[in-house]
């Protein structure tokens, strides 16, 4: 099996440090985002057969400023509900803010839609597309990709870990919902007496409503949106192995007769998808002329992390589970037994392929107990793993060579019959 050279390994590594130093704060629709953008058109241009790049527009702050108002209206839930007895309007106030905190969360976060996007400011953020021809006929096409913004910090990551995470996220969402049935039973009641009273059950479920108010005011400091990470690991990594594929190929003047090679450097992944969303949505057609699988990575740092996803948006989309088994080969002629993801709160630019019926899966090397590095001040240059980013470079390289050899992904198709 073909191993990563030295040469291109250091390229990947001195990449990743060169980036993270030159275009810092690299948030989703930022200028510095797009200057990095540009400069990865202008290396990709050296290897590549054609680069070109996409504006698309987009309103970076709703994917997770959405949570400041949810926790808002969470709050004044939580006093309609006692006021209630004042004043037969709150328990309706009540209940429409904190429906509208739910729906918030449902179609922001659990679908990664776009409800209340034209509340926040617009932004324009950029894709960046490269192709490596075949020497004869297109007859199929394998992209590799990766996105090159940055998270803004995530408070409770960088204080707490997973212990501190679960804790806010979990009691905060519960808490939300509780709020939520609260004033629905409330509403209901008003509608049901003349007078509402607080006494009873009632009391009793208004002091849980009062228990759940340290987790909601938690979550509103889950960003800090003062802190953009350098994102070395999330998602540069990704980039650095994606760009590698077809640099070594060019390198040793190679390729395939009827396989097109292609890397997607996506934009304002950390904004919902936005990037790989606006990519699929524009090419779909052309992608599904002719066959095309993507293998999106993601936060390549950890080898005995390695996961094939094609669990994706928290269990609200389903990838290619085809795709998956070409990867899975992959890696066991690698030497690595890649197991599929389990359910986790989140999503990679694969599910942003997927939700406009591509085939599509992604490759993450990040644990599920994330680490303190994660989105975080620490995914730093000096805080990479050169080992996964190697093994990470020979997987992605197998995948595209079993792909041609195989004829596409029939085969895989084929044995799921």
């Amino acid at each position: 099996m073909k191993k990563t050279s030295p040469e291109l390994l250091k390229y990947m590594i001195d990449g990743i440090k060169f980036v993270c130093q030159k275009y810092k704060r690299r948030s989703p629709g930022s200028q510095s985002e797009r200057d990095a953008q540009d400069y990865f058109k202008k290396e990709l241009s050296e290897f590549a057969d054609e680069v070109y790049s996409e504006d698309f527009t987009l309103h970076p702050h709703a994917f997770m400023g959405f949570i400041f108002y949810s926790a808002i209206f969470s709050l004044i839930g939580v006093a309609c509900y006692w006021l209630s007895p004042v004043s037969s309007v709150l328990p309706v106030l009540g209940t429409v803010l904190t429906l509208l905190a739910v729906l918030m969360f449902l179609f922001e976060f659990l679908f990664y839609g776009e409800f209340v996007d034209f509340l926040f400011p617009k932004r324009v953020s950029r894709n960046v597309f490269a192709t490596r021809k075949p020497s004869g006929e297109v007859k199929r096409r394998i992209i590799f990709g990766g996105h090159t913004d940055a998270s803004p910090e995530w408070t409770f990551s960088l204080h707490g870990g997973l212990p501190a995470l679960a804790a806010v996220i979990g009691g905060s969402i519960i808490g939300m919902f509780i709020i939520f049935g609260s004033n629905i039973a409330i509403f209901v009641k008003s509608l049901m007496s003349d007078a509402v009273v607080l006494e009873g059950f009632w009391k009793v479920l208004g002091i849980v409503n009062i228990c759940t108010i340290p987790f909601i005011i938690a979550i509103m400091f889950f960003i800090n949106w003062r802190v953009i990470v350098d994102g070395a690991n999330d998602n540069l990594s990704a980039n650095y192995i994606s760009m590698a594929v077809m640099k070594e190929m060019a390198e040793n003047d190679f390729r395939f007769e009827n396989t097109e090679v292609c890397c997607l450097l996506s934009g304002s992944e950390e904004a919902g998808l936005r990037g790989a969303k606006a990519f699929a949505k524009k090419h779909r057609q052309e992608m599904l002329d002719v066959e095309t699988v993507f293998i999106s990575l993601d936060t390549m740092r950890e080898i005995k992390e390695f996961r094939i996803n094609t669990i994706g948006c928290t269990g609200t989309v389903h990838s290619d589970e085809a795709v998956g088994d070409l990867l899975h080969e992959a890696g066991m002629n690698c030497g690595v037994d890649i197991p599929r993801s389990e359910l986790y709160p989140g999503a990679v630019d694969a599910d942003g392929f997927t939700k406009y019926g591509l085939r599509a899966c992604g490759f993450t090397g990040v644990s599920h107990d994330p680490q303190t590095y994660y989105h975080t001040r620490e995914d730093s240059w000096d805080n990479i793993s050169p080992e996964c980013l190697e093994l990470s470079l020979d997987i992605c390289r197998e995948a595209a060579r079993l792909y041609d050899e195989n004829g596409g992904i029939k085969k895989y198709d084929d044995a799921r019959k």
